[in-house]
């Protein structure tokens, strides 16, 4: 007589329901899986824009934009743009390129770290993803009372909609206490 555990299909073990898949799952869960994505590219290349800050010398910058806006300025010596950029990057100093090094560098990786651990499932990633989020949500509202620019409201209104798409998903995986519910089977 054969052993009905050791049949293959005794043997298969199901896919893991604690956590949003992309099959299998249904449009909320690869909404979740988009949005924390893009969080995670984003996570990388700030990751990645910190080290080249970091790397670059500051002269470097003043020949890059030299570079960049010469052309703009032989047709119109008075382009708005290009002397703002000239301006930015000549009053770049070696502390203002390292702090924005540091920050872009930890903010990445912290990002980084977040994204992985939301889309393996970590139950507690995600009350600290959305603690995370609202940080920034916060210094993004605090920037926008300084200076209005017009790409913030957008950066804003992501974060804003990945913390519900986050809390919904910890709401669903893991109850409103953070324990995990069953997941019912399907037929």
């Amino acid at each position: 007589m054969q052993d009905p555990a050791a049949s293959p299909e005794a043997r298969a073990v199901p896919a893991a329901t604690d956590h949003a898949h992309w099959r299998g799952g249904n449009a909320t869960d690869r909404l979740f899986i988009v949005a924390v994505l893009i969080k995670g590219i984003d996570g990388v290349l700030g990751m990645i824009g910190g080290i080249i800050l970091a790397v670059v010398r500051p002269e470097t910058w003043d020949h890059i934009a030299a570079a960049l806006t010469v052309h703009e300025l032989a047709r119109d010596p008075n382009d708005f743009l290009a002397n703002a950029v000239l301006h930015f990057v000549n009053h770049l100093s070696v502390d203002t390129l390292a702090f924005a090094a540091g920050y872009l560098f930890v903010h990445g990786a912290l990002k980084t770290f977040l994204f992985v651990m939301l889309l393996i499932g970590r139950h507690w990633s995600y009350p600290v993803g959305i603690a995370f989020l609202t940080v920034f949500v916060g210094y993004t509202v605090y920037r926008l009372t300084l200076h209005w620019s017009w790409i913030l409201p957008v950066f804003l209104a992501f974060d804003l909609f990945t913390i519900v798409i986050v809390f919904r998903e910890w709401r669903i995986r893991h109850g409103s206490w953070g324990k995990p519910r069953p997941v019912a089977a399907k037929a």
